[in-house]
């Protein structure tokens, strides 16, 4: 563990692991918690994922350009930036709720501030991590950083379900916490500037720049591809688990807690076997197996109506989540030139984007046939897009290690 933990001696890294663990509980806390009251709110499926696809819209949107403004300008202040637009929007959503005048359209508008506040700061929050630390501390940087993903992943909702049983809506009060330490984490950064192109660039020409990049390193486009199926067919039914709790396991916020955890555990204990697995199969077979695993699990819990079985299927789901989302980041970073690194992270982000139409698809099927056959048939097609990408590209699956990327075109 001691190799892994090496990133955290560089005090510029450990700001922004601090303020990435406390802006990532923040994120599963109060993904749990609109969920939920969204659902008491509305008692309709569809709403619920409607608030999911406010969330997510702005990705597609911002991402690309936040990317490539993380290639021109101070990425630190990109994050601080985007911590305010979290801050901000939930200090008003709380006050409303706690003065009695909360209602269903303003977590619909406050989610899409938090979407915008996500893209902008995502890409230079994982960009930076290639500017922190030196190349052979990278893969154990994007380990530590998908550990605080986990870890909270698995914090948030156990401290999020005894939170709405307590308080209700009052827990949006309670999350304010949590931006204020981020940003008080992430105002120390000063990241080491990276070397910018001599000549001048208009954005669009930098954007298309970056795709054209993008599109001609097949492991980088292999990696999209796979982020596009995850987060169109996977992901979104992170945001019918309260419908699942409700409706076909027939528990209460707690027991909702408890499915969250149980996919954020999976994640953590994926991380401790990764270095293993990674040895022995090579980076890009633990991408592509982790994105399998985590999707296959994902349709096998659809299936369930057993609070423990669906506890296991969660964790095991979490699990590939893990190999999923720590080589996302190293494939990426390590296959992109510093000077291309935001803007690939931002078509990362133009990826991450499809969450909102899966969310409107499984939203609307939920609403018609149930939350069952809307993760389960989404999960299917999933498992289904990674086997085809990862034999359209085998040069994914023979990447063993991190290689220097080649300088840009």
């Amino acid at each position: 563990m001691g190799n892994f933990a090496a990133p955290l001696a560089v005090p510029q890294f450990r700001r922004l692991w601090l303020s990435s663990c406390a802006s990532n509980l923040f994120r599963w806390m109060e993904l749990t918690i609109t969920s939920w009251i969204a659902l008491q709110l509305t008692g309709s499926p569809w709403l619920v994922a409607l608030a999911g696809v406010c969330r997510a819209a702005p990705l597609p949107l911002v991402g690309p350009f936040s990317g490539m403004l993380a290639d021109r300008y101070n990425r630190a202040s990109m994050i601080r930036l985007g911590l305010w637009g979290q801050l901000v929007p939930l200090a008003l959503l709380a006050g409303a709720f706690l003065t009695g005048y909360g209602a269903y359209w303003q977590i619909l508008v406050v989610s899409v501030c938090f979407g915008v506040s996500w893209s902008v700061e995502w890409p230079a929050r994982r960009s930076l991590l290639g500017d922190l630390v030196r190349p052979e501390l990278l893969l154990r940087a994007a380990v530590l950083d998908s550990a605080s993903m986990s870890g909270t992943r698995v914090l948030g909702p156990l401290l999020a379900g005894p939170m709405l049983a307590v308080w209700g809506s009052g827990a949006f009060g309670a999350l304010l916490a949590l931006p204020v330490l981020a940003l008080v984490a992430a105002s120390g950064l000063v990241p080491r500037p990276v070397a910018q192109p001599t000549h001048s660039a208009s954005a669009w020409r930098q954007l298309r720049e970056g795709f054209d990049y993008v599109r001609q390193e097949q492991i980088i486009w292999a990696v999209i591809l796979i982020t596009v199926a995850m987060n169109f067919f996977v992901f979104p039914a992170q945001q019918l688990f309260s419908v699942m709790a409700e409706h076909v396991l027939h528990v209460g916020p707690v027991e909702l807690g408890w499915l969250g955890a149980a996919n954020g555990l999976g994640g953590a204990l994926g991380l401790l076997l990764l270095p293993q697995v990674s040895r022995a199969r090579g980076l890009g077979w633990v991408f592509v197996g982790g994105s399998f695993v985590a999707a296959a699990a994902l349709g096998l819990f659809a299936s369930s109506t057993v609070l423990w079985l669906s506890l296991v299927l969660l964790l095991l789901s979490g699990f590939g989540h893990a190999g999923f989302s720590v080589m996302q980041a190293t494939l990426v970073l390590s296959q992109a030139t510093p000077a291309m690194r935001g803007r690939a992270m931002g078509l990362v982000t133009l990826a991450i984007g499809s969450s909102p139409l899966g969310n409107l698809e499984q939203g609307l099927i939920a609403e018609q046939w149930g939350a069952p056959v809307a993760i389960g048939s989404s999960a299917l097609l999933c498992v289904v897009i990674v086997t085809l990408v990862a034999w359209w590209y085998p040069g994914l699956l023979r990447l063993q290690s991190i290689t220097q990327p080649a300088p840009a075109r």
